[in-house]
Parts: C-alpha cells; structure tokens; sequence
C-alpha cells in the first residue's frame, strides 16, 4: 500500500497510524518560534500517558468489584509506572528558555494545562476506586488498620492499599514537579492565562484521594506507639 506520495506504507506504520500521528503538530512555518514544537509534542505525549493511565483506573475499579484483588494492584501498579515517568516527561519543557516559553505561552490564547482533558479525568477517576476497595475491606470484616498490623496474613489486601497509597503520594508529587516547572517557566508571582493565580497550584498538590489510608498510616504509629521505649537516648 503506498501513501498519497507514492511511498510505500509498511504494516507497522499502518497500525501506529505514524502518518496520522506525526501530522498532529504544527508544521515547521507555524512555529512560533522553534521550540514550539517541543512544547506541542511533550504536552501531547502526557496525553497519551494520561490515557493509560485511565484505562487502568477502569479495570482496576472493574477487576475489585469482581473480587479480583491481585489483578487490581497489578492495574494500580501500571498507573504507577506511568506517574513515575511522567515528571521526567514534563522536564524535557525545561530545554525552552522562559523567553521562548513565553512567546509559545501567548500562542496558546487562553489556552492552559489547567485545561488537560487527561489530567483532569484522572483527578476526578482518583477518588472513585476508594468505595470498592472499602467494600473488599467491609466484606471481610476488615479495615485499613487491620490490614496494617498483620500484612502477613492479608497480603494481596495489604499490597492493595499499598498500590492506591502509591498512587496518591505520586499524583501529589507530579502536581508539585509541575509547580516546579511552573515556577521555573513563568514563576509564581504570576497570573495563568486563566486569569487563576499560579501560586493557586500549591493548594492541589495537598488533595488527596484516600485520606482514611492516610489516616491509617497515623493511627498504626499511636498503635505501635506504646511499645516505644519512652527512655531519652543517653
């Protein structure tokens, strides 16, 4: 099969749809400036990890509503995988100068991150997956803390909450990576094209998705607590 230019299209380029993918950014007359086109692929390349990311959060939910305990933290596991690569992909921004940043930055109208169709699904999907995992929990009589004073003996539970806690302390730090890269493009004592503060960033990096886990981890440390030696070191 040949292309509209006569050039031969393999299989491989066929599936990855590589003439469809690669004609999804500006052309080099379009630019605003160079970069530009740096800053267009990146942003583009969180999309499409955002898009794993939600497919795993629906077959997590899907697989702990079957009472698939394993297969769920596998799911969680791969969100993971993803949240850990993506604020080395949001670094390669900072080979862009603030100079350039900001003529790219005036190219996007009221154009905003803020505005990541991805980012925004995964914000509001984050929370869904407590209800069916407290319903594993409630089902066998059980809570978080349980789960925590005898991992032994609930290990796939136990490796669960592990997977969600993960999960909410890697979203918290990839929102503070971007504060970071907010701050090093534009700075904080700014204004988003929204008009919205950037130093307003710093109160989503503090959400979090599952607070009774989090609650948990205090709750075992006063636990436990009354087996600490009170005795000053000497």
């Amino acid at each position: 099969m040949s292309d509209s230019k006569g050039k031969v299209v393999t299989d491989y380029e066929k599936y990855i749809r590589t003439e469809e993918l690669l004609s999804l950014q500006k052309t080099e007359g379009e630019l605003a400036c160079q970069d530009e086109l740096t800053f267009q692929m990146i942003h583009q390349i969180a999309e499409l990890h955002f898009k794993l990311m939600i497919q795993y959060i629906h077959l997590a939910d899907a697989h702990m509503e079957h009472n698939e305990i394993e297969e769920a933290t596998s799911q969680l596991r791969r969100v993971n995988m993803h949240l850990d690569h993506l604020p080395n992909v949001f670094d390669m921004v900072k080979v862009i100068s603030p100079k350039d940043y900001h003529t790219i930055r005036l190219a996007l109208g009221q154009g905003s991150g803020q505005d990541s169709p991805g980012f925004n699904e995964v914000l509001r999907l984050g929370p869904t997956l407590w209800d069916p995992c407290e319903k594993l929990l409630t089902t066998r009589g059980l809570s978080p803390l349980d789960i925590h004073k005898n991992p032994d003996e609930h290990r796939a539970l136990f490796d669960l909450l592990q997977a969600l806690i993960r999960f909410d302390e890697n979203f918290q730090s990839f929102r503070h990576s971007h504060i970071q890269l907010v701050r090093r493009m534009i700075g904080l004592n700014t204004q988003s094209l929204k008009g919205i503060p950037a130093q307003a960033l710093k109160r989503g990096v503090k959400y979090e998705f599952y607070p009774k886990l989090w609650q948990t981890i205090s709750d075992l440390t006063d636990w436990t607590g009354s087996s600490y030696d009170a005795k000053p070191l000497e």
